[in-house]
Protein backbone atom coordinates (compact mmCIF):
# COMPACT_ATOMS: atom_id res chain seq x y z
CA UNK A 1 0.00 0.00 0.00
CA UNK A 2 1.13 3.47 -0.71
CA UNK A 3 2.59 5.32 1.96
CA UNK A 4 0.07 8.12 0.60
CA UNK A 5 -2.59 6.42 1.28
CA UNK A 6 -4.45 6.38 4.44
CA UNK A 7 -7.93 5.09 5.77
CA UNK A 8 -9.90 7.64 5.42
CA UNK A 9 -9.07 7.41 1.21
CA UNK A 10 -9.64 3.92 1.35
CA UNK A 11 -13.08 5.28 3.10
CA UNK A 12 -14.10 7.68 0.29
CA UNK A 13 -13.29 5.36 -2.08
CA UNK A 14 -15.61 2.03 -0.81
CA UNK A 15 -18.78 4.54 -0.62
CA UNK A 16 -17.97 5.72 -4.15
CA UNK A 17 -18.04 1.97 -4.60
CA UNK A 18 -21.27 1.54 -2.82
CA UNK A 19 -22.82 4.12 -5.25
CA UNK A 20 -21.89 3.12 -8.22
CA UNK A 21 -23.31 -0.63 -7.69
CA UNK A 22 -26.52 1.36 -7.22
CA UNK A 23 -26.40 2.86 -10.98
CA UNK A 24 -25.48 -0.42 -11.82
CA UNK A 25 -28.45 -1.60 -10.75
CA UNK A 26 -30.58 1.41 -11.83
CA UNK A 27 -28.76 1.06 -15.47
CA UNK A 28 -30.39 -2.67 -15.80
CA UNK A 29 -33.82 -1.24 -15.79
CA UNK A 30 -33.31 -0.33 -19.19
CA UNK A 31 -33.54 -3.84 -20.15
CA UNK A 32 -32.48 -4.34 -23.63
CA UNK A 33 -31.15 -0.60 -23.66
CA UNK A 34 -29.06 -1.16 -20.69
CA UNK A 35 -25.66 -1.51 -22.32
CA UNK A 36 -26.14 1.37 -24.73
CA UNK A 37 -27.45 3.70 -21.67
CA UNK A 38 -23.97 2.45 -19.58
CA UNK A 39 -21.93 3.44 -22.78
CA UNK A 40 -24.22 6.99 -22.83
CA UNK A 41 -22.92 7.42 -18.86
CA UNK A 42 -19.28 6.55 -19.77
CA UNK A 43 -19.52 9.00 -22.48
CA UNK A 44 -20.93 12.10 -20.83
CA UNK A 45 -19.21 11.43 -17.11
CA UNK A 46 -16.03 8.90 -17.82
CA UNK A 47 -15.35 5.13 -16.78
CA UNK A 48 -16.01 4.36 -13.09
CA UNK A 49 -12.71 2.57 -11.69
CA UNK A 50 -13.66 -0.63 -9.55
CA UNK A 51 -9.92 -2.22 -9.57
CA UNK A 52 -8.48 -1.37 -5.96
CA UNK A 53 -7.62 2.06 -5.05
CA UNK A 54 -3.63 1.82 -4.84
CA UNK A 55 -3.79 0.80 -8.17
CA UNK A 56 -5.38 3.30 -9.86
CA UNK A 57 -5.03 6.75 -8.03
CA UNK A 58 -3.38 9.16 -8.77
CA UNK A 59 -1.39 9.42 -5.96
CA UNK A 60 0.40 13.28 -7.31
CA UNK A 61 -3.25 14.47 -6.61
CA UNK A 62 -5.05 12.41 -4.30
CA UNK A 63 -7.92 14.26 -2.96
CA UNK A 64 -8.07 15.72 -6.75
CA UNK A 65 -8.28 12.50 -8.04
CA UNK A 66 -11.01 11.09 -5.45
CA UNK A 67 -13.21 14.41 -5.66
CA UNK A 68 -13.41 13.45 -9.62
CA UNK A 69 -14.76 9.99 -9.77
CA UNK A 70 -17.34 11.37 -6.28
CA UNK A 71 -18.65 14.23 -8.62
CA UNK A 72 -19.12 10.99 -12.04
CA UNK A 73 -20.81 9.02 -9.53
CA UNK A 74 -23.25 11.67 -8.43
CA UNK A 75 -23.43 12.70 -11.80
CA UNK A 76 -24.11 8.82 -12.98
CA UNK A 77 -26.75 8.18 -10.14
CA UNK A 78 -28.73 11.71 -10.82
CA UNK A 79 -28.61 11.12 -14.72
CA UNK A 80 -30.05 7.25 -14.29
CA UNK A 81 -32.70 7.93 -12.16
CA UNK A 82 -33.56 11.27 -13.90
CA UNK A 83 -34.21 9.46 -17.14
CA UNK A 84 -35.91 6.76 -16.08
CA UNK A 85 -38.43 8.65 -14.33
CA UNK A 86 -38.52 11.05 -17.39
CA UNK A 87 -39.47 7.86 -19.72
CA UNK A 88 -41.59 6.83 -17.20
CA UNK A 89 -42.52 7.85 -13.76
CA UNK A 90 -43.90 4.32 -13.06
CA UNK A 91 -40.27 3.44 -12.84
CA UNK A 92 -40.17 4.82 -9.58
CA UNK A 93 -41.11 1.71 -7.18
CA UNK A 94 -38.35 -0.23 -9.18
CA UNK A 95 -36.13 2.60 -8.40
CA UNK A 96 -36.88 2.71 -4.53
CA UNK A 97 -36.71 -1.29 -4.12
CA UNK A 98 -33.02 -1.16 -5.21
CA UNK A 99 -32.28 1.66 -2.21
CA UNK A 100 -34.42 -0.62 -0.21
CA UNK A 101 -32.25 -3.74 -0.89
CA UNK A 102 -29.37 -2.46 -1.09
CA UNK A 103 -29.93 -0.97 2.49
CA UNK A 104 -31.31 -4.73 3.39
CA UNK A 105 -27.48 -5.71 2.11
CA UNK A 106 -25.50 -3.45 4.01
CA UNK A 107 -27.18 -4.14 7.42
CA UNK A 108 -26.00 -5.56 10.47
CA UNK A 109 -27.99 -8.18 13.03
CA UNK A 110 -28.45 -6.33 16.66
CA UNK A 111 -27.54 -3.30 15.80
CA UNK A 112 -27.12 0.09 18.57
CA UNK A 113 -28.49 3.65 17.05
CA UNK A 114 -24.84 4.91 16.89
CA UNK A 115 -23.15 1.65 14.95
CA UNK A 116 -26.31 1.75 12.70
CA UNK A 117 -25.94 5.32 11.98
CA UNK A 118 -21.78 4.50 11.57
CA UNK A 119 -22.20 2.03 9.17
CA UNK A 120 -24.87 4.67 7.32
CA UNK A 121 -22.42 7.17 7.48
CA UNK A 122 -19.42 5.00 6.01
CA UNK A 123 -21.59 3.50 3.02
CA UNK A 124 -23.42 7.19 1.78
CA UNK A 125 -21.71 9.05 -0.27
CA UNK A 126 -22.28 12.68 0.98
CA UNK A 127 -19.53 14.62 -1.02
CA UNK A 128 -15.70 14.81 1.32
CA UNK A 129 -14.83 14.65 4.68
CA UNK A 130 -13.84 18.17 4.41
CA UNK A 131 -17.43 19.23 2.99
CA UNK A 132 -18.94 17.93 6.93
CA UNK A 133 -22.15 17.50 4.83
CA UNK A 134 -23.70 16.03 7.80
CA UNK A 135 -23.86 17.49 11.79
CA UNK A 136 -23.95 14.99 14.67
CA UNK A 137 -26.50 16.53 17.38
CA UNK A 138 -26.75 13.22 19.90
CA UNK A 139 -25.46 9.92 19.89
CA UNK A 140 -25.79 7.13 22.23
CA UNK A 141 -27.01 3.41 21.75
CA UNK A 142 -30.71 3.88 21.97
CA UNK A 143 -30.74 7.16 19.77
CA UNK A 144 -28.97 9.09 16.92
CA UNK A 145 -29.88 12.62 15.45
CA UNK A 146 -27.85 14.40 12.69
CA UNK A 147 -28.74 16.97 10.64
CA UNK A 148 -27.91 18.04 6.84
CA UNK A 149 -25.01 20.57 7.03
CA UNK A 150 -25.34 21.18 3.72
CA UNK A 151 -26.77 19.66 0.40
CA UNK A 152 -23.22 18.18 -1.57
CA UNK A 153 -26.33 16.29 -4.41
CA UNK A 154 -28.48 19.25 -5.47
CA UNK A 155 -26.04 20.75 -7.93
CA UNK A 156 -25.61 17.21 -9.51
CA UNK A 157 -29.84 16.79 -10.08
CA UNK A 158 -29.86 20.39 -11.37
CA UNK A 159 -27.96 19.95 -13.91
CA UNK A 160 -29.46 16.60 -15.37
CA UNK A 161 -32.80 18.15 -15.08
CA UNK A 162 -33.71 16.08 -12.38
CA UNK A 163 -35.09 16.70 -9.01
CA UNK A 164 -33.02 16.55 -5.48
CA UNK A 165 -36.28 15.57 -3.73
CA UNK A 166 -36.16 12.06 -5.49
CA UNK A 167 -33.09 11.57 -4.01
CA UNK A 168 -33.63 12.17 -0.61
CA UNK A 169 -36.85 9.56 -1.08
CA UNK A 170 -34.90 6.72 -2.64
CA UNK A 171 -32.37 7.84 0.45
CA UNK A 172 -34.98 7.46 2.85
CA UNK A 173 -36.03 3.83 1.42
CA UNK A 174 -32.42 2.55 1.69
CA UNK A 175 -32.25 3.94 5.35
CA UNK A 176 -35.62 2.11 6.30
CA UNK A 177 -34.09 -0.94 4.16
CA UNK A 178 -31.38 -0.76 6.21
CA UNK A 179 -33.30 -0.85 9.50
CA UNK A 180 -35.42 -3.85 8.62
CA UNK A 181 -34.97 -6.54 11.51
CA UNK A 182 -33.06 -4.20 13.65
CA UNK A 183 -35.25 -3.21 16.00
CA UNK A 184 -34.39 0.50 15.27
CA UNK A 185 -36.53 2.90 13.27
CA UNK A 186 -35.61 5.82 10.90
CA UNK A 187 -37.31 9.34 11.53
CA UNK A 188 -37.22 12.45 9.89
CA UNK A 189 -38.24 15.40 12.09
CA UNK A 190 -38.06 18.13 9.93
CA UNK A 191 -35.79 19.32 6.06
CA UNK A 192 -33.09 18.59 7.50
CA UNK A 193 -33.02 16.53 10.79
CA UNK A 194 -33.12 12.40 11.15
CA UNK A 195 -33.36 10.32 13.80
CA UNK A 196 -32.18 6.88 14.33
CA UNK A 197 -34.06 5.45 17.38
CA UNK A 198 -34.89 2.06 19.59
CA UNK A 199 -38.21 0.95 18.09
CA UNK A 200 -40.70 1.72 21.71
Amino acid sequence: MSKFLGPIHFWVYNKIQIQQELVADIIALNGETASQRRDELVQRYGVSETRPLEAVIDEGNIHGWLQLNVTQSEYKLADSITALLKKDPDNYPLIEAIFSAKGRSLSQDKMTAAAAYKLISDSLLDGMPCDHANVLIEESDEQVIWKRNTCVHANFWSEVGGDIAVYYALRESLFRGFLENTGLVYEKTDEVTNVIRREK
